[in-house]
């Protein structure tokens, strides 16, 4: 993905796939800004749903309704860039697979000191007159344990091999080397042991993304939809830009050669620029529009994809907003400014919207903040008795509004609004109030609001059937949907 800029006439010429327009928009202005082949652009911290990569140890209760985990991660792009012929070609870059690996094979954080130093293992190898305790040495370092890594994952300065329960077969996790010594010692001892490992098995196997023999004592497949909904509002409401990013990941448990044929209520939704994994038959999707592959063993992404809506009307925000926010309570004069923010569900009490916020910048030289929050869901005690609304909880932060790697931002202030959940049977959430500010100072262009929809996404993309062929065995099947928004809304 990326964007172009024509020199004559400053006209930007867009092909793109951004999933949020105000990475574009920060993407495009980095590149414009620095002549720098490779630009950081930083940005606020979001929530990013975990996935899980431990492949065979997942918990059945993921695919429970309203059961979300998220993690708090650094936001920003690297922003590649190169000109040739006067157009500027520009690649962002905000996920570090190799990073991402590592921590799937150390186990935690990747410092300095978890690559350096690797936990004491020991193992029991029974089968011998009496048990012997093999211990690995607890200062090796993880260095060999990255170049086997780089050499399968990079191949003649290519990318080549990147999914994890493929790169487990090849190299032996640092967990995992307690059993190589006790295969060793097994050995040793005349006990008879297999003599074909996992990875002779992935290679000698007809597919290069999955083993032979493989087998469960009950299987099961689980699959993961997750989608963020991108919006930019005007101060009227209505929408300027929208788009839905979307991914589909699989954790499969399935015994043998399982041939696994998807279908989709709606797979129009998949149409406009959906990426499948190296498995999906291409074909059998561009005629019969059914997802038809081989899953390798573990977790892995099976497709990802960016949905536009094919209009911006107000009757389309409306439809696929579960939320609507009133902001024309926003102002500024000559002492200061005032605020009237109110957040009204539409979503279902069985499915509310969770980890509402609401971030509003303040005017330059704001203090004496006050705001008072009301309404949202009736909070009662142990007896029934109503103690007061759900109406969040209100702060103000500091922050330096960095854009740009290198640019000096002026330090402002931040109005920050969380809200735990709301549904439709709540009353509005409202915050009002007011703060003195500089006289010059100039009125906030923007605000902004992120939610979470634990239990439902925004596509309308949804599991139809799953038929498995070439296996006998029954399978039970997971199917977990859910949802994240981002939507910015200009005050002016």
């Amino acid at each position: 993905m990326g964007r172009g800029r024509r020199q004559r006439g400053q006209r930007r010429i867009l092909s793109t796939h951004f999933a949020n327009s105000l990475d574009a928009a920060l993407a495009i202005d980095a590149a414009v800004a620095h002549s720098k082949p490779v630009v950081w652009v930083h940005s606020q911290s979001r929530h990013t749903h975990d996935s899980d990569d431990s492949d065979d140890d997942g918990d059945d209760d993921d695919h429970r309704p309203h059961h979300t985990r998220t993690r708090t991660a650094p936001r920003g792009l690297a922003v590649c860039q190169i000109e040739r012929a006067g157009l500027r070609y520009i690649a962002p870059v905000d996920h570090d697979k190799l990073y991402e690996t590592l921590k799937t094979y150390i186990g935690g954080p990747v410092t300095e000191g978890s690559l350096k130093v690797r936990p004491t293992l020991a193992h029991p190898v029974l089968g011998t007159a009496t048990h012997r305790r093999l211990v690995c040495p607890t200062s090796q370092d993880h260095f060999d344990v990255v170049l086997a890594l780089l050499h399968e994952m990079v191949a003649g300065g290519r990318p080549q091999l990147s999914q994890s329960s493929q790169l487990k077969e090849l190299v032996v996790p640092p967990d995992s080397q307690f059993f190589k010594v006790a295969l060793n010692a097994a050995t040793a001892a005349g006990l008879n042991i297999p003599s074909q490992t996992t990875a002779n098995a992935l290679v000698a196997s007809p597919l290069p993304w999955r083993r032979q023999g493989i087998r469960y004592t009950s299987n099961e497949i689980y699959f993961d939809l997750t989608e963020t909904l991108s919006f930019t509002l005007d101060a009227a409401g209505k929408p300027l830009s929208c788009s839905i990013a979307g991914a589909l990941s699989c954790r499969s448990r399935l015994s043998g050669m399982p041939d696994l044929a998807l279908t989709f209520t709606d797979p129009a939704v998949l149409d406009e620029s959906a990426a499948f994994h190296s498995c999906v038959r291409y074909g059998r999707w561009n005629k019969d529009k059914v997802v038809s592959f081989v899953p390798p063993d573990g977790s892995f992404p099976l497709l990802s994809f960016v949905h536009t809506p094919p209009s911006t009307t107000p009757a389309l925000a409306l439809a696929l907003l579960p939320l609507s926010l009133s902001t024309s309570s926003v102002t500024l004069g000559p002492s200061g400014g005032s605020f009237r923010l109110a957040l009204t569900s539409r979503a279902p009490p069985s499915r509310p919207l969770t980890r509402l916020e609401l971030r509003l910048p303040l005017a330059r030289g704001a203090h004496a903040v006050q705001a008072t929050a009301t309404g949202g869901a009736l909070a009662t005690d142990e007896r029934g008795r109503s103690v007061g609304g759900g109406a969040g909880r209100w702060e103000v932060v500091e922050r330096e509004g960095k854009g740009v790697e290198g640019s000096k931002g002026e330090e402002r202030q931040v109005l920050v609004w969380k809200v735990d959940q709301l549904c439709s049977t709540d009353r509005p959430a409202v915050l009002e109030g007011q703060y003195y500010a500089s006289p010059d100072a100039r009125k906030p262009p923007f605000l902004t609001l992120t939610f979470d929809s634990p239990a439902s996404g925004f596509s309308g993309l949804r599991i139809n059937t799953l038929k498995v062929l070439n296996e006998q065995y029954s399978v039970y099947k997971g199917v977990k949907t859910r949802g994240r928004a981002e939507i910015e809304v200009r005050t002016g």
